[in-house]
């Protein structure tokens, strides 16, 4: 019986516990948007490589892949614009050093209104951080603020008494 009441004491306070510190976060999942682009005459994929400040960047390869076949390979120029000619329409994967962009390319007069007539690929992103304050400030024992802890400790020590004093075990009446 005591082996039943620690049980239910420790649960009841499992179930309190953040959910944090029980179980184990899944990896964050980057999702990744399809844009429209429409090609222009003869299947014209068109484009321009920028960095993170919106400079253009010349020399870079630019590959373009459908499936985990390579379509083609071509450098930007020197203003950072590029160009595949003879592209299908359909959907393809562009990427130039760490960026990276699906695309569903339409054939001239097929696309969508308001589609895109080029590819814009941002590489080196300009990566801004931020300040935080500090995380003991924030976060007390076990993640758990003041009041949390007060609340676990209190449920820890209430729920056995009420057990206790809920204990039906009297002996039987004798006939």
């Amino acid at each position: 019986m005591l082996i039943a009441r620690i049980a239910l004491g420790l649960s009841c306070v499992g179930m309190l516990m953040p959910q944090g510190l029980m179980a184990a976060s899944p990896p964050p999942v980057r999702k990744t948007a399809m844009s429209d682009i429409v090609l222009g005459a003869e299947g014209t994929l068109v484009g321009r490589v920028v960095d993170g400040r919106g400079r253009l960047l010349p020399g870079r390869t630019v590959r373009v892949n459908r499936g985990s076949r390579l379509i083609a390979r071509v450098k930007t120029d020197r203003s950072g614009r590029f160009a595949v000619k003879n592209l299908p329409g359909g959907p393809y994967v562009v990427t130039s050093g760490s960026a990276a962009q699906v695309i569903r390319a339409w054939a001239a007069g097929s696309a969508p209104p308001q589609t895109a007539a080029q590819l814009v690929l941002v590489d080196q992103p300009l990566v801004v951080r931020g300040q935080e304050e500090e995380a003991e400030a924030s976060e007390g024992f076990l993640g758990m603020s003041g009041l949390g802890l007060v609340a676990v400790g209190a449920t820890a020590i209430v729920i056995p008494i009420l057990i206790a004093e809920s204990d039906d075990d009297d002996p039987p009446a004798s006939p």
